[in-house]
């Protein structure tokens, strides 16, 4: 009875082991099959977590590439507006401002040479202009909702709608005012003269032609000053989003450089016209620096 204790107030007891069935086991065996079990937790971790970031980083590439398509395209809408504002521009607001400035100048030397007794010879455009109908909601929808567009482009698309409302706006004015001039719906004593030239009449003078046509020359430039700050945001968003992609995917998406208008001198206003709207103007910034990865890492 060696493996009995000493007897407490008379009573043998025996010391039972607190785990048989480990005792089955050889002691090798068990500390190899413990490192077995923990070597498997372990790897299955390791491989849930790879899972888990390979999972995300095609999600992300996913989420690049479509803001990527959603940039081409609106970089080609932006195109869109700025060739219909251009030809609007071109083939009818600046001759039409161009003959009222030049029949306005013309009509001031012919009242300072006192040949009021000679009649002045006038012609008035009556062309009426189309509104125009560029893609903006479209254009829109992608820039607000197609990708993480800087400040800067926010305030372009808003201009932007802005000024395409306006333009669209005055022209019916515009055409309105030459509907009046053609079926006789003037004030009465005035006549399209009258009003082409802002002569008064019974002390009183209409400026309403020459205030529509430098508004629409006016708006028209903003349609096309706009957009080309916009097609530039979109361009910047562009870059710092195809560096992302490349980054994670090693592939490398060109962006479209937009060169609006580059043949067509005069047609795109100058940033110093838009003093007041520039002043809220944030400096281009690059995308928030991201942290490289170690795999990313080269080699010193």
């Amino acid at each position: 009875m060696a493996d009995l204790w000493e007897p407490v107030n008379g009573v043998y007891t025996a010391l039972a082991p607190i785990s048989p069935w480990i005792s089955s086991f050889p002691s090798i065996e068990t500390g190899e099959w413990g490192s077995a079990l923990i070597s498997a937790g372990f790897g299955a971790g390791i491989g849930a977590w790879m899972a888990g970031r390979i999972a995300m980083s095609s999600k992300l590439r996913d989420e690049l590439l479509a803001e990527l398509r959603s940039i081409d395209v609106a970089i080609t809408l932006c195109a869109s507006v700025l060739d219909v504002a251009g030809a609007l521009k071109k083939q009818h607001v600046l001759r039409i401002r161009t003959k009222h400035e030049s029949d306005l100048e013309s009509f001031s030397q012919y009242q300072a040479d006192g040949r009021a007794a000679e009649p002045f010879n006038l012609s008035i455009d009556n062309l009426r202009l189309q509104r125009i109908s560029p893609p903006i909601v479209e254009l829109q929808g992608l820039v607000l909702k197609g990708m993480s567009i800087s400040p800067n482009g926010v305030k372009s698309v808003i201009a932007l709608a802005d000024a395409v409302g306006n333009l669209n706006g005055m022209l019916d004015s515009y055409n309105e005012l030459l509907g009046m001039f053609k079926n006789g719906g003037l004030p009465a004593g005035f006549k399209p003269e009258h009003y082409y030239l802002g002569l008064p009449v019974g002390g009183m003078v209409n400026n309403e032609y020459g205030s529509a046509v430098q508004a629409i020359a006016a708006y028209t430039d903003d349609v096309i000053f706009f957009a080309c700050k916009l097609a530039n945001c979109i361009t910047s968003q562009g870059d710092n989003v195809s560096a992302r992609y490349e980054e994670l995917s090693g592939e490398k998406r060109l962006i479209r450089r937009l060169s609006p208008l580059e043949d067509k001198t005069g047609l795109i206003p100058p940033d110093s016209a838009y003093a007041d709207w520039m002043r809220g103007w944030e400096e281009h910034r690059s995308d928030v620096a991201r942290k490289r990865r170690w795999w990313h890492l080269k080699q010193k």
